[in-house]
């Protein structure tokens, strides 16, 4: 399999190797409404699924946690990092993974590829580009995209629910903002848990048997996965509001906006650590100027 898409019109991404079957249908899944490559991209992201690991000399040492050379980054878990160009990064996973508190290896699933691995380095990626992750929900809606933000559990999901089927729903949990004040479709299905059900039209619930999946799914993994698909021709509008749903009177959104995806992505730290200290590809965590930037631009005050 190879996978192929784009990212704010600014980052090409392409995902292959060996992926098991349930990797491979679950990837097809979250990229299936994504824009074609870009033919001039500013980045490129290459994914690949393996088990070979890069031959280089062990140059400069990490410890028990890796080594690394002018080029590449390796580490103990089998992910690697190769920088060939400055615009070129490529990304190794191995086809099994330890996740969380389970002390073996598992087959590695496509949500640790996308949520663990491809979306914090797009954060970084993107950064670059003065353009940013947040986590919010995005509505397009009148030319404008109103953006809904908020610490997990607080309500952004339910919130494009509730217009679901009467608006264009650009992205649920992540949205795109770059420093013009435009918003970016970020098309990756809403995943519906079981509190988000009692918002989902009936006959919905019913020809896809979600009443009885819920009560067989454990209450932290999503029932289903809800396709969203643009309506429009438009890859960017401008940002028409940007709400805080845990303090929609706050004075220091866009410092809200970085501590909240610092939050959400701090898993990723240990891997972000090691590339800065390989100098194999450095972070510039700017999500704060970004935001400020974004919110003059769209004349938002707050």
């Amino acid at each position: 399999m190879k996978r192929e898409f784009s990212i704010a019109e600014r980052i090409n991404v392409e995902i292959s190797g060996e992926l098991s079957n349930d990797c491979i249908s679950f990837l097809k899944k979250i990229y299936e409404n994504f824009d074609e490559k870009c033919e001039t991209p500013k980045f490129i992201l290459k994914v690949v699924v393996t088990d070979e690991i890069p031959k280089i000399k062990k140059k400069y040492s990490l410890g028990k946690d890796g080594y690394f050379d002018e080029k590449t980054l390796i580490l103990s878990s089998g992910h690697f990092f190769i920088r060939s160009q400055d615009n070129i990064l490529k990304v190794g996973i191995p086809t099994k993974v330890k996740r969380g508190r389970i002390p073996f290896k598992r087959v590695t699933p496509g949500r640790h590829i996308t949520d663990e691995i491809i979306e914090p380095l797009l954060q970084i990626i993107l950064q670059r580009y003065d353009a940013t992750f947040v986590h919010a929900s995005s509505i397009y809606e009148n030319g404008k995209v109103s953006v809904i933000m908020g610490w997990r559990g607080t309500g952004k999901t339910n919130a494009i629910l509730k217009d679901f089927e009467k608006k264009e729903i650009w992205s649920d949990d992540l949205s795109i903002i770059d420093s013009e004040g435009f918003v970016y479709p970020y098309l990756r299905p809403i995943r519906l848990y079981s509190y988000n059900l009692p918002l989902i039209d009936k006959s919905y619930l019913k020809t896809h048997k979600l009443n009885l999946k819920k009560y067989i799914t454990p209450p932290w993994k999503p029932v289903h996965y809800l396709s969203l698909q643009t309506k429009s021709e438009t890859k960017k509008a401008p940002m028409g509001e940007m709400i805080f749903l845990n303090d929609k009177k706050t004075r220091t959104l866009a410092q809200d906006s970085e501590n909240i995806m610092e939050f959400e992505q701090i898993f990723f730290k240990n891997y972000q650590i090691m590339l800065n200290q390989s100098r194999i590809f450095k972070s510039r965590p700017n999500v704060k100027k970004i935001i400020d930037e974004a919110l003059i631009k769209a004349k938002i005050k707050y």
